[in-house]
């Protein structure tokens, strides 16, 4: 297959122009400054059951690629003759092809005209969904008489399904390989999103050749491993791709590539790296007061950033306002190898006191993700970290932590993650900060108990250990890094967490053990299911404090949160200390059930429901919740590809220890380009 992948971006800011005087630009190319591109070469290997395997031999890449569409077949399979057309890079489920099984249930066809080509009949028909279809495309399709196949198609996929384009379209060509099998041979794919401002569109066009059919392959040919790139193939010269192109490149792309050659190499004169450095470090009031002031050094690789200065103050902080100071550093080497630094100090004005930490992390193996983070500082922090949003204002969930925490990660092998963390901690109570009571006489009806509680301070020593793993887990491998595509099996892991006491005068001396598994389910037309589970316990409590405890968390008041992790209707938080069991599910229809009623059709509203369950011994309690929802998808006013889901919920619960009325809560939720996800 060849690929020839083009785009324009007006939201673009515009670059500015090399200072290096012998290589100069056309002020007409202007517009190719908004221009990206991209070609490949590869061979595909397909099973008839949908397996595939790719070696991408020749990668070209000029402007910013990272949204081109289609620069490879793991983003989807758009042959029609397939009763589902799955398609992953544009959409979370598959749709219904107009030459299946359904066909004639989900969509009306119209005869638009008859022509004859060597000898035979071919019809052009139009084809529109039925108003009570859901996953459907829309547009014509060429059938050659007699034979029954497609000889060309033109379809557009329905906006309302994808999460970052407001128009996409597919072109295709069929032919007559080898006497055997018609096949695709030639995709053009047409695409945009657009906002009032600005507008991003593409066109990928894709072609096939050198097929070989009915071709047998070994019995572990097809792995987990579904697309392989080396480092060679981005190296690859022009009298390659001179040889290699089936698609000739248009005035324009050859205008465009030639442009971004004398791009390159005005921009990588050390006068003009030099001047970029300049103009990157040059301290100005907008990046003082709006932006952040950057440094950057390009001979060592480094950029440095210090915030804005309204973040200097914040007057919403534990014991009062404090000044702020922070510095971000980071490095990525060209084996994408990194490195960042993050320093922040602070100075609370009524208590006069000083907190601050440093935190060091470094990937050194970017293919298994191999990495260690050093942390160390003094700050606040929570006793339920990521408690109800009510409770984390309350100063009675408040300490102060010295600590020194040492974290490391890494895939042991495809689908086997190994994580340990060693943390010591020196715990001290902050009864006897200053604090403002004013914030008590105006919020005393909603920030009860709202003091901060009194305790001996303590040192702790922590080891916590995680394996995870995911089996037949699909990826891609790139020449320096590896790109997870996720899989069709579970994820189970078991988490260990120790108090071990007597190093550094730990005084904690605990065992706490987890297990759980977890899964997404892509269900076709009907949606997508996801559920957690797990289960834990504390084996010892020898010396247990009020920060080592499992909490449970309450809901929040009005907000819909992460049903994938949350109980939306307890009725407060509680530590656990024996076997606990607790399970989430979610539904996201994308309007299977919506879709079928023709004005609700136009609102174009996706449905979800769910629901989950606790039995904790402590408070002898079980609980039940199910809860379902509307939501609609919204843009972000000045980034067309970013995109939300504005919800409304009704959850209802029961439980033997106390009673929650039916409630109504609102929630969004932001599209995730790089996990192709919402989240």
């Amino acid at each position: 297959a060849y690929i020839k992948a083009t785009q324009m971006d007006s939201s673009n800011r515009k670059t500015k122009k090399p200072i290096d005087t012998s290589q100069k630009i056309n002020p007409s190319d202007a517009e190719l400054y908004q221009m990206a591109m991209a070609e490949v070469i590869l061979k595909l290997d397909h099973k008839s059951t949908g397996q595939i395997k790719e070696e991408r031999t020749g990668v070209k890449k000029n402007g910013n690629v990272q949204s081109l569409f289609f620069l490879s077949n793991t983003e989807g399979d758009f042959n029609f003759y397939n009763n589902l057309v799955k398609t992953p890079g544009i959409s979370t489920i598959p749709f219904v092809s107009p030459i299946s099984y359904s066909g004639l249930m989900a969509y009306r066809f119209k005869l638009l005209k008859t022509e004859v080509l060597n000898g035979k009949k071919v019809y052009t028909i139009n084809v529109k969904p039925r108003q009570v279809s859901n996953a459907t495309v829309e547009g014509e399709v060429r059938i050659m008489d007699s034979l029954w196949v497609i000889l060309s198609t033109k379809f557009r996929f329905p906006s309302y399904h994808l999460p970052e384009y407001d128009f996409f379209e597919v072109q295709q060509q069929y032919q007559f390989i080898d006497s055997t099998a018609w096949m695709i041979t030639r995709q053009e794919f047409t695409y945009y999103s657009k906002t009032n401002r600005s507008k991003l569109s593409g066109q990928t066009i894709v072609t096939y050749k050198n097929f070989q059919l009915n071709k047998q392959f070994t019995k572990n040919y097809f792995g987990v491993e579904v697309s392989s790139t080396t480092q060679e193939a981005y190296e690859k010269d022009s009298s390659f791709w001179n040889t290699a192109r089936t698609e000739p490149l248009t005035p324009k792309e050859l205008r465009f590539i030639q442009f971004r050659d004398s791009i390159y190499r005005a921009t990588h004169t050390k006068a003009y790296l030099d001047s970029v450095d300049k103009s990157i470090n040059r301290i100005t009031w907008k990046n003082i007061l709006l932006r952040g002031q950057r440094f950057h050094n390009h001979e060592k690789e480094k950029n440095w950033y210090l915030p804005a200065a309204p973040s200097i103050y914040n007057p919403f902080q534990f014991g009062g306002s404090r000044i702020n100071l922070s510095v971000f550093h980071s490095k990525t080497y060209k084996s994408r190898k990194n490195i960042s630094v993050y320093a922040d100090l602070s100075y609370g004005i009524r208590n006069k006191d000083v907190n601050g930490s440093v935190r060091f992390s470094r990937m050194y193996n970017p293919f298994n993700r191999g990495y260690y983070t050093i942390d160390v500082g003094r700050r606040f922090d929570h006793i339920f970290e990521g408690d109800a949003w009510i409770n984390m204002l309350k100063r009675n969930n408040v300490y102060l932590a010295n600590s020194l925490k040492v974290d490391h990660g890494l895939e042991i092998i495809n689908g086997l993650k190994l994580s340990t963390i060693a943390e010591i901690g020196i715990r001290r109570s902050v009864s006897n900060y200053k604090t403002n009571n004013n914030v008590d006489s105006l919020f005393g009806d909603v920030l009860d108990n709202n003091q901060a509680v009194a305790f001996e301070g303590y040192n702790a020593f922590y080891g916590e250990v995680t394996l995870s793993y995911t089996p037949f887990q699909r990826y891609i491998r790139e020449p320096k890094e590896k790109i997870i595509l996720g899989s069709a099996w579970p994820t189970a892991y078991v988490k260990l967490r120790k108090g071990l006491p007597g190093i550094f005068n730990s005084k904690v001396d605990f065992d706490y053990l987890e297990f759980g598994l977890q899964q997404e389910i892509k269900l076709g037309l009907t949606g997508t299911s996801r559920y957690k589970i797990k289960t834990g316990s504390f084996l010892s409590r020898n010396d247990l404090r009020t920060v080592d405890y499992k909490w449970q968390r309450r809901g929040d008041p009005i907000l819909f949160m992460n049903p994938e992790k949350q109980f939306q209707s307890l009725d407060s938080s509680f530590a656990v200390f024996k076997r606990f069991y607790q399970a989430h599910y979610v539904h996201d229809f994308n309007g299977f059930l919506l879709n079928k009623i023709p004005l609700l059709k136009k609102l174009q509203l996706h449905e979800m429901a769910g629901g989950g369950f606790l039995v904790a011994k402590e408070r002898q309690l079980r609980y039940v919740e199910a809860f379902a929802g509307v939501e609609r998808v919204f843009k972000w006013p000045f980034d067309p590809l970013s995109k939300f889901k504005l919800g409304v919920y009704v959850v209802g619960s029961a439980a033997n220890q106390f009673s929650n009325p039916v409630r109504f809560k609102v929630g969004i939720t932001k599209w995730d380009k790089r996990e192709n996800k919402w989240f």
